[in-house]
């Protein structure tokens, strides 16, 4: 054990020279990110070296080539999954995470109506490190465990079901002890700070797709992420920011877009009132736990939330909609989602979900309680 503990160190010695580039405030380039990152999920065993190197990052700012060499790490080590679904009809709703306001999961509850309407949906999810419930806690909530997902039942999941969470880490032998440092370093240790994983770790996906939407926790990423995603061969994003605090198209306040369509970048903004639906308060839309974002998410898809909730969920479901090519605005997406939403169709792509690879029994319970 001694001996690989040593041998893992001496690997790590070749990447010491550009950590020390970072903490005297330097930017990496897009191949030094990329060494960084790879020889990091390779070769530190207990999380020292990523915590270095992902604090120091951020405390100078990240840079769009220092996102894509730790995006390019991923895809390099990383399992690439090949369902028989279409890359243009195939989407991913996750974002930075890391919000000042903390609401129930909202991308995670659009991600189910997107589906609904007949989109592919790979799902990044991991557990709450800033929040009560991140995307894996509400999967794990009924029976879907993402860690016990192979990629091969991941890509029939999405073939069968039309949505499936996924975590590249457990379907990547390559990237196994990247899976355990990120969680050594923000669970186990505790050491709750935002980082690049914050901001990208849902930025690349092992299913192939052209188009997204991202929610980011601060404005000051929103061009840094649109770069990234041209860089990474996207057709046409959404990267978005509440300015009341949300990684989400907000429903209490303006939100900021930089919307990307090749190398082109346009940015605007888009309040309420413009999405056609009522302007909400805090109150009504923050959390109440992981309880009751459970609940919360359950009411939203079974129609039984008319309120503001349901309305958040609309608004982003709508934004994913767009870009999918479905409408022409989002304000146009907005009144589909909410027929989705109220119909109940979401309720329905969850227990087909939960019946093929999760925990029917588990879904009831939970169903009680509401």
């Amino acid at each position: 054990m001694y001996r690989n503990v040593k041998n893992s160190l001496s690997k790590l010695d070749k990447i010491v020279p550009l950590m020390a580039k970072v903490v005297d405030g330097n930017n990496l380039t897009a191949k030094e990110s990329e060494k960084v990152f790879t020889d990091i999920f390779l070769y530190d065993k207990e999380a020292y070296h990523l915590t270095a190197v992902s604090a120091g990052i951020h405390a100078k700012g990240e840079t769009p080539d220092e996102l894509l060499g730790f995006c390019k790490a991923h895809l390099k080590l990383g399992t690439k999954l090949k369902p028989k679904v279409s890359a243009r009809k195939t989407t991913d709703l996750s974002g930075s995470g890391g919000a000042f306001l903390k609401t129930f999961n909202v991308s995670t509850t659009a991600s189910f109506i997107v589906a609904a309407v007949g989109y592919t949906v790979a799902k990044q999810a991991f557990w709450g490190v800033t929040s009560p419930t991140g995307s894996a806690d509400i999967f794990s909530a009924f029976g879907v465990n993402i860690l016990k997902l192979s990629a091969k039942k991941v890509e029939n999941t999405l073939e069968n079901v039309g949505i499936c969470p996924l975590h590249i880490a457990p379907i990547s032998p390559r990237l196994k002890n990247r899976g355990k440092i990120s969680r050594k370093m923000f669970i186990e240790k505790g050491i709750r700070i935002k980082s690049p994983f914050h901001l990208v770790s849902n930025a690349t996906s092992p299913v192939p797709m052209m188009y997204r939407v991202y929610g980011i926790y601060s404005e000051k990423y929103l061009e840094t992420l649109a770069e990234l995603f041209f860089k990474l061969g996207y057709k046409k994003t959404l990267t978005f920011h509440g300015v009341d605090g949300l990684p989400e198209i907000s429903n209490v306040g303006r939100t900021i877009i930089v919307e990307q369509i090749g190398d082109k970048f346009n940015r605007y903004t888009v309040t309420p009132s413009d999405l056609g639906i009522k302007k909400a308060t805090i109150d009504e839309i923050k959390t109440g736990g992981r309880e009751q974002n459970i609940i919360d998410f359950l009411k939203i898809l079974m129609g039984k939330e008319k309120g503001p909730k349901a309305d958040l969920t609309a608004v982003n479901a709508a934004a994913s909609l767009y870009v999918m090519g479905e409408t022409k605005s989002i304000a146009e997406a907005v009144p589909k989602a909410q027929e989705i939403i109220k119909s109940g169709e979401g309720f329905k792509v969850l227990e087909k979900l939960v019946n093929y690879q999760g925990n029917p029994k588990l879904l009831k319970e939970w169903l009680n309680k509401i």
